[in-house]
């Protein structure tokens, strides 16, 4: 029998000896998805919160009940009665108008788009753990700040989301560098599908949270960082990241040879699962040709941007939406503009697991598994945003369920979509690989809320109609490109064994790394 065949029996016999329940590697996808949760808070919770931040009167048209106003809009008379209900809250004392806010939306992805690369490859460097503590810490600083710049100029504002989108530029290359040395191929969906569901997750926290932070506000007495009940917001989520990044320095490693908490069971049985994949070595030099020739880069590359553009809408705009068409008052916005990703959150962490036993039973190959996610992921939201766009006030509810089932669907993209297939074919260049794509991809989510604020300058239904048909079509071309580029096993530039004997000449150097490894790390 040969060493690999060795290797890999090893692999299936350990397989019960290491659960992944009660497990270290487990600890730490829950801790990163806490992490997730944290920076997506940060990101999209200021959608809310901008509502309740800024004066009505800073629009050239309000949404306060006024005839010629609702004659202007086009608004319903059946729908007189909610613009009638709204009234203005204390805490809206910042005079932003649209153009303004579409800007400072959109700010955070201009940093967000500029770092992408860098990081990805400053963590191959640097090590995935204390780098994204780093970038998480950094992020948490610039969200604290935003009360106290605020109040001067906008300009302070989008520099502070510029900078936190830089640092959260780092967040998914340091993510797929992590598991890449973390999760065996087995479990890969599985453990990624946690972290994955924290942006779900931090978004409906931050948009509940968001609007009840918005009903309060102290006395004028107190300095302006802490008078209005939406500064308290920011200061929680920036404390909590603050804590999260010493939390995560504690428990991670960059590999699991290096943690001092794992036992040595668990240990043993990631270092053979990882050696049967024959992924190259983390120092390994990036094959940057080979790379950006691959038929996966390309795929993953036009697939994010057109995905992303439409998801980015979503958390970026839904919530002016709720506002300005169907006249949701700033509590109920809060609430209803989560209830999408809560929906989300719940397919993401539920079908993780059914990726993996489709895949394990043989009912599907791993590439068309991710195809059928990818595809009921992105026709899903296609078809729910094309129904809303033809829906108004008089119908606010159906529009808010639609966006509810189309969100959720699009949670399959995390559990087992495109999401994960840059583990799949890439291996520990996941990192670099991911950060290129979403640098270009990093595009729409700037272009997305500045187009829809363009687009709906004077607020009415038929302008929304134009901006979600113009989302939906973004989501369909994402699904019609991925199921015909979409590959499922690691690709020859990114497996050991390949690599050294194109590179190195050295064709039996996978087999003698895995021998030398076994030796170097017996089992306990």
């Amino acid at each position: 029998m040969t060493k690999s065949k060795i290797s890999t029996t090893n692999a299936v016999s350990e397989l019960k000896s290491a659960p992944l329940v009660c497990s270290h590697r487990l600890l730490l996808a829950i801790l990163a998805c806490f992490g997730f949760l944290l920076c997506y808070a940060q990101r999209n919770g200021f959608s809310v919160s901008i509502v309740c931040m800024v004066d009505p009167d800073a629009d050239n048209t309000t949404t306060h009940a006024d005839d010629s106003v609702a004659i202007q809009r086009n608004i319903p008379v059946s729908c007189h009665s909610h613009t009638i209900a709204k009234s203005r809250s204390p805490s809206q004392v910042l005079f932003w108008p649209k153009g303004t806010r579409g800007v400072i939306l959109g700010s955070f992805y201009w940093g967000y788009a500029l770092t992408q690369v860098v990081s990805s490859v400053i963590v191959n460097k640097m090590g995935p753990q204390r780098f994204l503590a780093l970038v998480i810490f950094i992020s948490s600083l610039s969200t604290l700040m935003i009360p106290i710049l605020s109040k001067f100029h906008p300009s302070g504002v989008v520099v502070l989301r510029v900078i936190a989108g830089a640092a959260q530029g780092g967040l998914w290359p340091a993510n797929f560098r992590f598991w890449s040395t973390w999760a065996p191929a087995t479990e890969r969906t599985t453990l990624l599908s946690i972290p994955n569901s924290g942006p779900s997750m931090g978004t409906i926290i931050s948009l509940i949270m968001g609007g009840l932070f918005c009903t309060f506000s102290l006395n004028d007495s107190i300095l302006f960082p802490f008078r209005y009940g939406w500064t308290y917001f920011f200061y929680l989520l920036g404390g909590l990241g603050i804590v999260w990044s010493f939390v995560w320095l504690f428990f991670a490693s960059d590999t699991p040879a290096k943690n001092k908490h794992i036992s040595a069971n668990e240990k043993e049985y990631i270092r053979v699962c990882k050696a049967v994949e024959k992924l190259q070595d983390t120092n390994t030099k990036i094959p940057w040709v080979p790379m950006l020739k691959s038929q996966g880069f390309w795929c993953i590359l036009i697939t994010m941007f057109f995905s992303d553009f439409g998801l980015y809408a979503i958390w970026t705009v839904v919530p002016e939406y709720m506002n300005e068409v169907l006249f949701f008052s700033i509590e109920q916005n809060g609430l209803l503009s989560a209830l999408p990703h809560i929906a989300s959150f719940l397919v993401v962490i539920s079908t993780g697991g059914l990726a993996d036993h489709l895949i394990k039973a043989n009912y599907l190959k791993r590439v068309n598994a991710r195809k059928l996610f990818h595809g009921v992921g992105t026709l899903a939201p296609a078809i729910c945003l094309l129904l809303i766009s033809f829906l108004d006030c008089q119908h606010r509810y159906l529009a808010v369920c639609l966006l509810i089932v189309g969100v959720a669907f699009n949670g399959l993209i995390m559990s087992g979509g495109c999401m994960v297939n840059v583990v799949d074919f890439s291996g520990v260049h996941s990192g670099v690989m991911f950060g290129l794509c979403n640098t270009i991809a990093s595009i729409s989510g700037f272009c997305a809320p500045f187009l829809t604020s363009v687009i709906t300058k004077q607020k009415t239904a038929a302008q929304w109609r134009i901006a979600f048909m113009l989302y939906a079509a973004s989501f369909l071309i994402s699904a019609i490109v991925f199921s015909l580029l979409a590959l499922g096993e690691t690709e020859p530039w990114a497996r050991n064994d390949v690599y050294d004997e194109q590179i190195k000449g050295d064709p039996g150097a996978g087999e003698e790394l895995m021998e030398i490894n076994s030796n170097k790390n017996p089992v306990a």
